[in-house]
């Protein structure tokens, strides 16, 4: 009787050694769990993230296609700030692009000489480069205020600076190289 007394002891140790071995198994899942839950929250604002700044860059470059348009439909060479993308707002948040263009800046002017209407030495039309700067902020801002105000919140930023050549192109205003101001938002 001595015998089944012992083997009937070292069963309940046994029993006892499953259940932290279980416990312990299930931690070690539970930690896995939400370390993975934790990597895929952090790839989400990851991704995010890389749309607010692809949609900012995308924003800038649109910027420069309208200084250059300006330019060459208009004679436009002006400062001017754009609204672009904006969406409907969700849940009373409205976001949208705020596009900085700087004023387009004739840098160089040069004699375009294979313009067929300058003729006898006589220039009408030049090959002159052009410095633009344009900053893209996208932004986000709260109430029913349908334009966003100037303390909206920033959510990604992009600045692109280019240098356009454009022949043939008349006698470009200078005035624009006398304002100092203008010169200094054209950054490169």
């Amino acid at each position: 009787m001595h015998g089944k007394e012992r083997s009937s002891a070292g069963r309940g140790g046994e029993a006892g050694s499953a259940y932290i071995t279980t416990l312990l198994a299930l931690v070690v899942l539970t930690i896995l769990a939400l370390a993975l839950a934790l990597v895929t929250q952090t790839e989400v604002q990851i991704g995010a993230n890389e749309k607010t700044v692809s949609r900012s860059f995308y924003s800038a470059d649109s910027g420069l296609g309208i200084a250059v348009s300006d330019a060459l439909v208009s004679g436009r060479y002006s400062a001017r700030t754009l609204v672009l993308n904006a969406a409907e707002p969700v849940s009373g948040t409205h976001t949208a692009d705020r596009v900085r263009i700087s004023p387009m800046v004739p840098l160089l002017r040069v004699r375009c000489d294979w313009c067929p209407s300058n003729h006898n030495g006589v220039p009408k039309f030049y090959s002159v480069h052009h410095g633009v700067t344009v900053s893209a902020e996208r932004i986000s801002w709260n109430g029913a205020a349908a334009t966003p105000p100037p303390e909206a919140s920033l959510l990604g930023q992009k600045t692109l600076s280019v240098m356009y050549e454009i022949q043939p192109w008349p006698d470009p205003p200078v005035d624009s190289l006398r304002d100092t101001e203008a010169l200094q938002q054209v950054r490169f």
